[in-house]
């Protein structure tokens, strides 16, 4: 089993579970345990390098992709040279702020060499910032079979234990066959049943839709009232409409002219019934000199 194993840049407190932080990063190598003791490092924020992302909330399941593509086009580490890891995750209206915590490949080795001297190999290493004991890596599978025969014994009577529970589970049931098969009929009714009851929610659901999208003509009829009204107010006897276009957006006219189009322009720009008149296409002239053109202007603001 390993130990965990605090890195203080202090003296070494076996009562506390702490190691002085030389034995990582001193001139000199570590005394040699006699006894070998695996352990579960914490390392201060200090020996890893941090950076804080903005992001938006939306980015939240991608943060791993985000987080790597941003240190591969911002930073001058190549993904063979450094392990990082999402650390504490901040979230605050539309934004959310990630720490990335990066290790140094080099160093992971220089430390797992040093404590492999100190004969207390490394299983895993966390770095201890903003509160939160951030996973870095996992040497596990490196230490050899014997590190492993305690988590296989745990799971071995893990199994069994589910299986005698299953067992005791399933005993019952198997117990109750003609009890199940006189019930079938009464399942096999709730089943159609529920199949009815479906489909009347999905009617109910569909009602309500139209009668949202009902009020919401209803809503919008008000502004279409108010831009045909400011269209009859603003246009002269000179001018007519055959075709009207109302969007969101805007307010398209067919209009015809008796008389030159430029001179209409100037007097609804005068009058500002009809917010930024302006044509769309080209002026057709017919032959009774009456002149036809596209008129597009914004939405009229209600009063």
């Amino acid at each position: 089993m390993a130990r965990p194993c605090r890195f203080i840049a202090g003296e070494r407190d076996e009562r506390a579970g702490s190691l002085p932080l030389t034995w990582l990063t001193g001139d000199d190598l570590p005394e040699r345990s006699k006894t070998r003791q695996i352990m579960d490092a914490i390392v201060p924020a200090e020996l890893f390098l941090t950076r804080r992302l903005s992001l938006p909330r939306k980015a939240a399941g991608r943060l791993r992709q985000i987080g790597a593509l941003d240190l591969l086009q911002k930073t001058p580490f190549q993904p063979h040279e450094i392990i990082w890891a999402v650390g504490p995750v901040e979230r605050e209206k539309d934004q959310i702020y990630m720490t990335q915590v990066i290790a140094l490949r080099s160093d992971l080795n220089a430390w797992r060499h040093r404590m492999q001297a100190a004969n207390h190999p490394l299983r895993c290493l966390y770095a201890h910032v903003g509160g939160q004991e951030v996973l870095i890596a996992d040497f596990g599978k490196e230490l050899g079979t014997n590190t492993r025969f305690w988590p296989v014994l745990n799971a071995t009577g893990a199994m069994v234990a589910l299986c005698c529970a299953l067992y005791l589970w399933a005993l019952p049931g198997l117990r109750a066959t003609d009890a199940r098969a006189a019930l079938a009929p009464e399942i096999t009714r709730l089943q159609a049943e529920a199949l009815r009851l479906r489909g009347e929610v999905d009617q109910l659901s569909a009602n309500q839709d139209r009668q949202q999208g009902i009020l919401t003509a209803i809503s919008s009829a008000p502004r279409l009232l108010d831009a045909l009204v400011a269209a009859t107010e603003a246009l002269p006897d000179t001018a007519w409409v055959s075709q009207y276009v109302f969007d969101r957006g805007a307010v398209r006219m067919f209009t015809q002219v008796d008389g030159p189009v430029v001179d209409l322009l100037y007097t609804l720009a005068d009058q500002g019934q009809l917010p930024n008149t302006l044509m769309q296409g080209d002026i057709d002239r017919t032959q009774s000199g009456v002149e036809e053109v596209w008129l597009v202007h914004d939405p009229v603001p209600r009063p």
